[in-house]
């Protein structure tokens, strides 16, 4: 007579009995109950129609020509080999490194959309050049590149510059052994080999201004998304990929007291509520879990939440 079960049947129902039990009996994900949260910068009530248009920010990017101040310095003819030094050639390596972030639609000269069909519109500008040299032992000589960038930011819809003054950010080489130009005893920084070295210099601290100028922009144009349903530390969200949002970002929840401010509506204050972690993202919406909430204060529908300065800071850039 045949067995009702043979081994091979026998196994699979005791595995799938045990992994049924060890998630009955697995704990529950433990929720921190904390004092307060700190509140991210840049919340902002007028970008969250871009949640009910189903996209990113569009940034428009344009560079504007070397200051040629006496302060200022071009960059050396050797930087050419190495980057278009021209406006389109700088916006179109500032776009590609702002594009990096994947937290915004970026456009500039060479797209079909002009400033005016933009969100925000992005000004940036060379304000110096620099390379000194500093003596090192046994008659070396270290070089010291800076560029310095000015940026500005503007809100279309609004007229209002979200940095409120130009930033500035300053990208630099020299400052350790390894990310230098080094001169040997003898040699000048005149010589054509030594300028394509130097040129190089310049090359990596005009990109490292860039990546800063990137993630300051960043912080204030931060993605944003509002809950959509609560069950118990399960949190759906409004806000996915066309939004801005990658997997495993956090994000504070926060509930917000919204008032007139001339014929615009702003957030008059945020309380921060929750810290949630989103480890499944999809287009428009992601799947959250609590990591930790504030005493006397539970998530809601339509309550508001913002990325972590944490999250923006595991942006891919280089």
């Amino acid at each position: 007579m045949r067995p009702i079960l043979n081994m091979r049947d026998l196994l699979l129902a005791l595995l799938l009995l045990a992994g049924l039990l060890l998630a009955a009996t697995a704990p529950a994900q433990k929720v921190d109950t904390v004092p307060s949260l700190a509140m991210p910068s840049g919340a902002d009530y007028e970008r969250l129609r871009l949640l009910k248009e189903g996209r990113m920010t569009k940034v428009y990017v344009d560079m504007l020509r070397i200051d040629d101040s006496k302060d200022s310095q071009h960059f050396p003819p050797e930087m050419a080999r190495l980057v278009d030094i021209t406006p389109a050639g700088l916006t179109r390596l500032f776009t590609d490194t702002i594009l990096k972030s994947r937290r915004f639609e970026v456009y500039d000269l060479r797209s079909t959309v002009t400033a005016e069909q933009a969100d925000i519109v992005i000004d940036a500008q060379i304000i110096a050049a620099t390379q000194e040299f500093k003596p090192l032992e046994a008659g070396m000589q270290a070089a010291f590149t800076g560029v310095l960038l000015s940026v500005q930011m503007k809100d279309v819809y609004t007229g209002k510059y979200l940095f409120g003054t130009a930033v500035q950010v300053e990208g630099k080489t020299g400052l350790v052994s390894g990310d230098r130009t080094v001169l040997a005893p003898g040699e000048s920084p005149d010589d054509p080999g030594v300028r394509a070295r130097l040129a190089v210099d310049y090359q990596h601290a005009l990109r490292r201004a860039f990546v800063l100028a990137g993630q300051r922009i960043e912080s204030i144009l931060r993605p944003q998304a509002t809950i959509l349903s609560v069950d118990g530390n399960d949190i759906g969200i409004v806000g996915g990929q066309v939004q801005g949002f990658q997997g495993d970002d956090e994000l504070v929840v926060f509930r917000p007291k919204i008032a007139k401010l001339g014929q615009r509506e702003v957030f008059a204050s945020t309380k921060p509520v929750a810290l949630i972690h989103c480890a499944s993202i999809a287009t428009d919406t992601s799947q959250c879990s609590v990591v930790s909430r504030v005493a006397d204060f539970q998530i809601q529908e339509g309550d508001f939440a913002i990325i972590t300065d944490g999250s923006l800071r595991k942006t891919r850039w280089e």
